[in-house]
């Protein structure tokens, strides 16, 4: 995020009569993994009074790490975080978290109490209604995986688990450049982007770059039908590019080395005949 043209937008909404509320910064974009700068953002939303929320769907639990950037840091600054402990936390589908500074403002938001709704204090300890803290009222026990999870393996399991993520998708970045058959584009946090171009194509103009988009297409969209590894896509400035998040404890240098070698072979049959011949 481009904090002066945030600020900017702010004091001319508010010249113009508007009331800016709230800036949402990024802990790991969806496509390459990314960090906004969110203590300075934090430092801004306090300046102008505004409520400042995180999406850390994917990229928060990697703050726990010594080493983590000191953007990602900045969560500590949030005055809510969004994150996904189906992602980087490792467990199953489907569980999604927000976390408050202040509690009380769930509370004001969603808070309803009809008439036969009738909860007592136990003891003198007030219970935890959920139904209290969000839209919805019965709901599965979807805590209940992650806390499962957290007992299991601990703080130190999750940093060895996510550190050793990170030091995959860099090896696999690595392996990328020293590929004469593709090439690499981004690496943040556990995400690599790379593509595949034919060593006797020259990229650069139009009608090239058309046909590496329409090319790792077609390579993308044979790798996840042939089961043998899967990765997604990103687009970055125009270009269509094949994206590896490793998000998995079980992955192996080994599978990402099996990785490179099925996208060159793919990319080389898809290439022989898609391309345009004289």
């Amino acid at each position: 995020m481009d904090l002066r043209a945030l600020e900017e937008q702010i004091i001319s909404d508010r010249d113009k009569g508007f009331l800016p509320l709230l800036v949402v910064g990024t802990a790991g974009t969806v496509a390459v993994g990314a960090i906004d700068p969110l203590p300075d953002l934090a430092s801004l939303c306090r300046r102008y009074g505004l409520w400042f929320h995180v999406d850390g769907a994917y990229g928060a639990p990697a703050a726990i790490l010594p080493e983590a950037p000191a953007e990602l840091r900045g969560l500590r600054e949030a005055d809510s975080v969004a994150l996904d402990p189906h992602k980087w936390l490792y467990s199953p589908l489907e569980a999604g978290c927000v976390l408050v500074r202040d509690p009380q403002h769930l509370l004001d938001s969603f808070s309803f109490h009809p008439d036969y709704y009738h909860f007592d204090d136990r003891e003198g300890e007030k219970p935890v209604n959920y139904y209290e803290f969000g839209p919805q009222n019965s709901r599965g026990f979807r805590a209940l995986k992650v806390w499962l999870a957290i007992r299991q393996v601990g703080r130190d399991g999750y940093i060895r688990m996510i550190r050793d993520d990170i030091a995959l998708a860099k090896a696999l970045y690595q392996r990328v450049e020293a590929s004469l058959e593709l090439r690499a584009f981004t690496q943040n946090l556990s995400i690599t982007t790379f593509r595949f171009v034919p060593p006797d194509l020259a990229a650069g103009d139009e009608s090239t770059e058309t046909y590496l988009n329409e090319l790792n297409r077609e390579i993308l969209n044979r790798l996840q039908a042939g089961g043998e590894v899967y990765v997604s896509n990103a687009v970055l400035e125009g270009a269509f590019v094949l994206r590896a998040c490793i998000v998995n404890f079980r992955t192996r240098l080994s599978d990402l080395e099996t990785l490179v070698e099925t996208v060159v072979r793919t990319g080389r049959i898809v290439d022989s005949r898609m391309r345009p011949h004289p």
